[in-house]
């Protein structure tokens, strides 16, 4: 009995130093830090920076039709697009710095911009 109480005993102590280590491993290194511009790129150049804290809509019209992005509440998307998947209007809003999304058959991007930049396996 006294072996098995000491190995439960062993086992919370791990599992605690370990929740312990996650989580502030987490808010340490993953800083998740709201953007305040949104920079806009069209066929391979920057077609402009726009504040997130203004209500706005963009058309672009590229290789494959026209792209609209909508910017307002602090976030913004692609709301509409030529393509065929429509996989970058179903990503949604983005507000976070660092976040991006990409519509490569009409060659628009747009990612969030803030005070500090977000580190990722690219920028290394």
């Amino acid at each position: 009995m006294k072996l098995r109480s000491n190995f439960f005993l062993g086992d919370s102590l791990i599992i605690l130093v370990s929740l312990i280590f996650i989580i502030f491993a987490f808010k340490t290194f993953w800083h998740f830090e709201t953007g305040s511009v949104v920079q806009v790129n069209f066929q391979g150049k920057i077609y402009g920076n726009f504040s997130l804290f203004q209500d706005k809509k963009i058309s672009l019209v590229g290789k494959e039709g026209s792209s609209m992005i909508e910017i307002k509440d602090g976030r913004a998307r692609i709301k509409t697009a030529p393509c065929k998947n429509q996989y970058c209007v179903q990503q949604g809003w983005i507000n976070f710095t660092g976040q991006i999304l990409i519509c490569i058959p009409n060659e628009v991007s747009i990612e969030i911009l803030g005070k500090t930049k977000a580190y990722d396996s690219l920028n290394y």
